[in-house]
This record gives C-alpha cells, sequence and structure tokens, in this order.
C-alpha cells in the first residue's frame, strides 16, 4: 500500500467533532451517493458516540492501473485534542510490478472537505491562522512581518514565498493554496518595499523574483524551485507532509491481552512497580502494538478481497444476463432482429458503453436486419469496456484487445476516408470533434466507437451502413 496524498490538523477545540463529521458525511455523499453505490466499491464506516474514533473508509478502482485506490478520513477525540487525519492510498489488486504514481494532487471535491476542515478548526500555526489563501506582502511593515514569521522557532508547517513583482503572471495562485490547504502556507511578495524587507530583517536575500523559495521549519534549510508551473513544488510539499503523518493504530486490542493489561496498570498505580512487573507490563505492551498491527493488516486484506469479490459477482451476474438475452434470441428468431432495437436493447443494458445521440439516430435510419450480430458484438465490447475501466490492461493497448476478441475488428480507418470523408466519421464530444475510427464488421453493418483516453469511456459514435471509404467511390 501507497499512501499518495496525506493531511492532518488538530485543535483543541473536541466540540467541533460533529461539524467534522458532518463535512465527511456531506463529501462521502457527493462523491459516493448511497443509491449509486455497488459491491465494488465498498464504503466502510466506524461510527459510534461513545467511541472516540470516527472513520470513513472508501474503497474504488483505480481506471489507469491495476489498483484500488482507498480515501481514508479519521477524527480522533483524545485527552488533549480534536485530531483530524485524510489519506489517499494506492493499493495494489495484482501481484505483478506495476508502475505506481506515489504523488496524487487532491481533486477538487477532496480539496473542499480539506478547505471545510481547516476552516472549521481555525488552527494555528506560530500564531498564523492555517488557511487555504494567500498571504500578501505588499510593504515594509508585511514584508517584516512574513520574516518574523519564518524565523518562529514554533513553526511546524513550510512556508512557500513568491516574489510577484514585474512577473507577468505568478507561478502559483489560489489553486495552488487550496491544494496546500492545512500542508503548507503560500505568500505572494507584491513589492519591493516588502521584498527587502524580508531579506533585510532575515539577514541574507533568500526570495527573489528568479525563484520560489520554500522556508521549511527550523532544522532545515531554505530550498528553491526554478520552475513555469507549480507541479513539482506542490509534489514536494505533499510529499514532505505524508512523511510527517503520524502512524494510526485504530483497531481495538484483544480482550485477554487488554485485560491483563488494566490488571498489571491497576496494580502499578497501588504500589511501587517491581523491576518483574514493569518488564512484564512493557511485553504486554508490545504484544498488543503488534495486535493491533496485525488486526489493521487483516482488515486491509479483507477489504481488497470483498472488493475483488464483489467485481466477479458484478462479472457473473452480467454474464447471466448476456446468457439469457442470447437464449431468448434462440426461441424467438425476430428477437432483437432490427438494428435499431438492438442499438436501443444494448443501451439499457451494456453499462460500461456511451452511446452518442449519433449512434442512435443512424440505428433508428437503418433497416438492417442483422440486429442480433450487432448487439453480440456490442456485448463483447462492454466487456472488454469493464475490464478496461477497472484497470486489467493500459489503455494503450485496449486495440489489442479488441482485435484478439472481436472478430471482423479494424483499428482505423483508410487514409483517403479520414482525409475525403472526415466528416462522416466525425462526433462531438465534450466540446471537440473527434474521428471514430475503431470499428466491427457485421456483415452490411458497422460500429464505429471512440475510445477516450483521458477518462476510459468508450463511446459508440455509429451503427448502420457502411460509411464512405475508398471502396465506396
Amino acid at each position: 500500500m501507497i499512501t499518495t496524498y496525506g493531511f492532518s490538523i488538530a485543535t483543541p477545540n473536541k466540540e467541533l467533532r460533529q461539524a467534522a463529521i458532518d463535512a465527511v458525511f456531506r463529501w462521502l455523499d457527493d462523491v459516493h451517493p448511497h443509491e449509486k453505490r455497488t459491491n465494488s466499491t465498498p464504503v466502510n464506516i466506524r461510527h459510534s458516540a461513545n467511541d472516540p474514533i470516527f472513520r470513513v473508509d472508501v474503497l474504488e478502482q483505480d481506471p489507469r492501473q491495476a489498483a484500488a485506490r482507498g480515501t481514508t478520513a479519521t477524527l480522533i477525540v483524545s485527552k488533549s485534542e480534536l485530531y483530524f487525519d485524510l489519506r489517499r492510498t494506492l493499493r495494489p489488486t495484482k501481484a505483478a510490478l506495476l508502475p505506481r504514481r506515489t504523488i496524487d494532487r487532491p481533486e477538487p471535491r477532496l480539496s473542499q472537505l480539506v478547505i471545510e476542515i481547516v476552516d472549521l478548526f481555525k488552527a494555528r500555526d506560530a500564531g498564523q491562522v492555517i488557511s487555504p489563501k494567500i498571504i500578501i506582502a505588499n510593504d515594509q511593515l508585511t514584508g517584516q512581518s512574513l520574516a518574523a514569521f519564518a524565523e518562529a522557532p514554533g513553526r511546524r508547517l513550510p512556508i512557500v514565498i513568491e516574489t510577484i513583482v514585474g512577473k507577468p503572471r505568478a507561478v502559483t495562485n489560489s489553486d495552488t493554496a487550496i491544494q496546500l490547504a492545512g500542508i503548507a502556507h503560500l505568500a505572494h511578495i507584491a513589492s519591493h518595499a516588502a521584498e527587502e524587507a524580508f531579506n533585510s530583517l532575515h539577514g541574507a536575500r533568500i526570495i527573489s523574483s528568479s525563484w520560489i523559495t520554500v522556508v521549511w521549519p527550523p532544522g532545515a534549510e531554505v530550498e528553491n524551485f526554478h520552475q513555469q508551473d507549480d507541479d513539482e513544488l506542490v509534489k514536494q510539499l505533499i510529499a514532505a507532509s505524508i512523511g510527517s503523518l503520524a502512524t494510526l493504530v485504530l483497531a481495538p486490542p484483544k480482550k485477554r491481552v487488554l485485560d491483563q493489561v488494566k490488571k498489571l496498570e491497576t496494580t502499578t498505580h497501588t504500589a511501587e512497580p517491581t523491576p518483574k512487573s514493569a518488564i512484564e507490563l512493557e511485553e504486554l505492551r508490545k504484544i498488543n502494538h503488534e495486535l493491533l498491527e496485525e488486526n489493521a493488516g487483516l482488515l486491509e486484506n479483507a477489504t481488497l478481497t470483498f472488493m475483488l469479490s464483489a467485481q466477479k459477482a458484478e462479472e457473473r451476474d452480467r454474464a447471466y444476463d448476456q446468457l439469457a438475452t442470447f437464449l431468448l434470441m434462440d426461441e424467438d428468431k425476430s428477437y432483437l432482429d432490427k438494428i435499431a432495437d438492438a442499438v436501443a436493447y444494448a443501451q439499457k443494458n451494456l453499462a460500461n458503453l456511451v452511446f452518442h445521440d449519433r449512434a442512435i439516430v443512424s440505428a433508428n435510419n437503418s433497416h438492417l436486419m442483422n440486429g442480433r450480430r450487432v448487439y453480440s458484438n456490442l456485448v463483447e465490447l462492454n466487456n472488454l469496456a469493464a475490464r478496461l475501466q477497472r484497470g486489467d490492461f493500459a489503455p494503450n493497448v485496449f486495440n489489442i484487445y479488441c482485435n484478439q476478441q472481436l472478430s471482423n475488428f479494424a483499428a482505423s480507418i483508410s487514409d483517403e476516408a479520414e482525409n475525403r470523408y472526415a466528416q462522416d466519421y466525425a462526433i462531438e464530444w465534450k466540446g471537440v470533434n473527434v474521428l471514430a475510427k475503431p470499428h466491427i464488421r457485421c456483415g452490411d453493418a458497422r460500429i464505429h466507437f471512440y475510445h477516450d483516453t483521458t477518462t476510459n469511456e468508450i463511446v459508440i459514435a455509429y451503427v448502420g451502413r457502411h460509411l464512405r471509404d475508398k471502396s465506396t467511390n
């Protein structure tokens, strides 16, 4: 398991627990509404009024690789504080050695949860409120104030400082501040007076418009970034945040060990511990810690097993539905005979394919009567699309799998068709004109589709007679 994003924050105001729980549930309902959850997206919730630990763990398949992506939000009430911890993890679902992204910038919905928690907690770092907003230093006084904050011995978070004077466009912006919420402070130096005041108070020229400066907490050297965007900077800071996360041991200890620990702790409270009882207590604590780690590992394995079992169950149910359809075809020779009927039925039942409006129109305008053959090919394409979205293979080899599984498949169209008749193969998809080149030959009919490699959606663009190419001249 690899942690790809992590953030934590604490507040002494423990009365904010319910408000924080409500924020997590709002995020969960937004990202995974209850009515749209499936068995392949398990959601585990630990929530009780008497439990000091609240936790939500969501596991979903990453369509870009053979792994499950987990999001875990944890809220812990201790004697002195309310602690919030948010992590994204990548959990392999295959034994194969595959490339892994080690850092993830949070997507907008996750950033929104972070912002809500940060604004709720109003925590301070060396006197400065932790905020998803940019600190602006535009005069001598604010420049000196920022320098003093940078030198504060109790500061926990790094400060990202960019001098924006004379720049046509700042490298860091409000989006950077949002993605670094709770991870780093972001400051802009907006005047030469502020820049001079900062460097003068610091005693060295550490900020300049030629680079972006990261002033790490005391004990680490200042670091400069020379770049045209904030990508590497944000990744470095997220990696640092991940490295600083505490180890969360949340599984309850086994009753036998817990009773022994309580018994020994009671004995040590009533009398001075002998060397023997102190050693026994320490050993029991070690055993307890090992059991907690073991339970956490078992829980993770059980979650992954549950998710994979759910995937297999969905595949089995889909295969049963397809078999029932094919049996009906054998019993009733007119069943799904028309291409229009086959496409309408496929649109309703093949959830892994997206049917463009042009595909529906072209099928309705066609009078071809080999609908069953068209439907069977759409079924096979739907199964391949499900594997693609689940991450069973990489997007760049999708056509290879189509060639293996689909008879009469062609990955592209002729040069003449593309140059002379491109409009025949074009569809508007998400505001852009694209060509549906891959196609399946079904007798006189053709199924043209488009693979959106950004989202891994398979879009059925056209179903009907042979479109124009060199063979139709």
